[in-house]
């Protein structure tokens, strides 16, 4: 490994915001000639850093082996936004190559507009019957070996949404008590078809962190989170940037991104001195 490439590598890992913004603000086809040979450790959490604009438009140039690689290593709602602005035959074949178990919450959520409840809601929320008792869930949840959020979501035998029971509740509860006379059953599951606008004014976040998502059958779907919802509600307020990367304005786009940072240029894709890009920003 040239020394070059070695301090580039250094720079990736130590800087992932830092790399992730001066990787944006090149052309796609350059960023992704790069970063092909970054490790996928090294490369994620750049990525994750990343406008998601950009960082889909150069992974759309990546083969369909590391985007899974990469995707695997990323929160699942980053995952999301990324796929549904990338084209729908590469979102159809990475759907393909995808673990099942991320795959199939995936395709489910992607079939939801983006500025839906149902585009952002978590499908891997573990979700218990009213009559399991509070040392059988947390027998339960031990095994999950992953956060899990701050409430639990109470279901019926028909997969009906019955009620929410918050961490500190289960916590300090009987052993015996089951779960139907912990949770709190006044909270309204929020359609997935409802917009995020309308989303963020219900009362129930008052009292609890994660709300319930149900289907027009009142089925449980998911969950949403406080923080996803904030997420949610920002990049869709950010994204005044065309989905797909081959119209006319998205090259203008791109062009304004470059020439507002600097007009930053690889001189060859092998051969790129970070930490000299670095001092000249810093001297801009």
């Amino acid at each position: 490994m040239s020394r070059s490439k070695s301090l580039s590598l250094d720079f990736l890992a130590s800087k992932p915001r830092a790399a992730a913004g001066v990787l944006q603000s090149l052309m796609p086809d350059q960023a992704a000639l790069y970063l092909a040979e970054v490790p996928v450790r090294i490369l994620a959490p750049v990525l994750a850093d990343m406008e998601t604009w950009p960082a889909a438009r150069i992974l759309d140039l990546l083969t369909l082996e590391q985007n899974a690689a990469i995707f695997g290593q990323l929160h699942y709602r980053s995952v999301a936004a990324l796929l549904r602005l990338q084209e729908e035959q590469r979102r159809v074949a990475l759907l393909e190559v995808l673990p099942s178990q991320l795959a199939k919450p995936l395709a489910r959520s992607l079939a939801y507009q983006e500025n839906t409840v149902g585009a952002w809601m978590d499908m891997s929320t573990p979700h218990f019957y009213a009559e399991l008792s509070r040392w059988e869930c947390i027998a339960l949840l031990k095994k999950i070996g992953k956060p899990f959020g701050s409430s639990l979501i109470v279901i019926s035998h028909s997969h009906h949404i019955v009620g929410v029971v918050s961490l500190d509740v289960l916590l300090i509860s009987p052993d015996e008590k089951p779960l139907g006379q912990l949770m709190d059953p006044r909270v309204q599951p929020l359609p997935a078809e409802m917009s995020l606008e309308v989303a963020r004014n219900t009362p129930d976040w008052h009292n609890h962190s994660v709300l319930p998502v149900r289907n027009a059958n009142g089925n449980y779907l998911g969950t949403l989170s406080r923080m996803a919802l904030r997420d949610a509600l920002a990049r869709n307020k950010a994204t005044a940037v065309p989905e797909l990367g081959d119209s006319v304005l998205a090259h203008l786009v791109r062009a304004m991104g470059a020439t507002a940072t600097g007009l930053l240029q690889f001189s060859s894709a092998n051969s790129i001195q970070w930490h000299s890009e670095e001092e000249g920003q810093c001297r801009e």
